[in-house]
């Protein structure tokens, strides 16, 4: 049974890679091991092999896409956290450190190409949590979360351990969620095939404005910019 994230033999990229798109299109209960060995062009006896069971290749897919997600995950945060301590109570600084978070984040979920390919497969352990929902909430959506209660507890003066700090953290992080959960709406509404640099760009725009505005912070890179009169 697989108990940690270490990477996978190359013979078994080809399984894991079939049961997160079928487990995330159909579901682990209507999806059969043979259809996964077709799907990977493997031999029917593979998984018993390789994995032991069904349920076990389940649980080393969920360790593959941690394993392929938080490194970068893990970068796209770094400069937030290394910069915390020196923002202080400085707005400006707190309006920097906060654009570039969202900037960061935007790029990684936006912008990695392989997310699309994640993204059934990690929601549905997320809507119906299970037994392996631990695992993702761990690696991934709890940094996150507890990161943007940080920042909302830096910029407001509150607890970050609040329940008010907390909801407004999770209403924050929403705003930029939303374009990864949400991403068939919007291309559907927009007729867009995918995110590309320049649609990326206007997105984090909008959401840095969105987020400096909700917690009262001026942007500061349209300071200086008034009318003269």
């Amino acid at each position: 049974m697989a108990t940690s994230a270490s990477p996978a033999r190359s013979a078994e990229i080809p399984l894991i890679l079939a049961a997160i798109e079928l487990f995330g299109r159909d579901g682990f209960a209507a999806v059969s091991t043979r259809t996964l060995c077709e799907h990977a062009g493997a031999n029917v006896s593979s998984i018993k092999y390789h994995f032991g069971s069904k349920e076990e290749l389940y649980e080393a897919a969920v360790l593959y896409v941690v394993d392929q997600l938080r490194p970068r995950f893990e970068f796209a945060l770094s400069t937030f956290e290394q910069g915390r301590d020196l923002a202080g109570t400085d707005p400006i600084l707190q309006a920097k450190l906060i654009k570039q978070l969202v900037h960061n984040l935007l790029q990684f979920f936006l912008g990695s190409p392989d997310i699309p390919h994640f993204i059934p497969f990690v929601l549905r352990e997320f809507f119906v949590p299970g037994k392996y929902f631990s695992i993702f909430y761990e690696a991934l959506p709890r940094h996150l979360h507890e990161l943007f209660t940080q920042m909302v507890a830096m910029v407001e003066g509150t607890d970050p351990e609040a329940e008010r700090t907390i909801i407004r953290a999770h209403s924050l992080l929403g705003q930029i969620m939303i374009f990864h959960v949400g991403r068939p709406v919007l291309f559907k509404r927009l007729g867009w095939q995918e995110f590309n640099p320049a649609r990326i760009e206007t997105i984090t725009r909008e959401i840095q404005s969105l987020v400096l505005r909700a917690l009262q912070l001026a942007d500061p890179d349209d300071q200086g910019m008034d009318d003269d009169t």
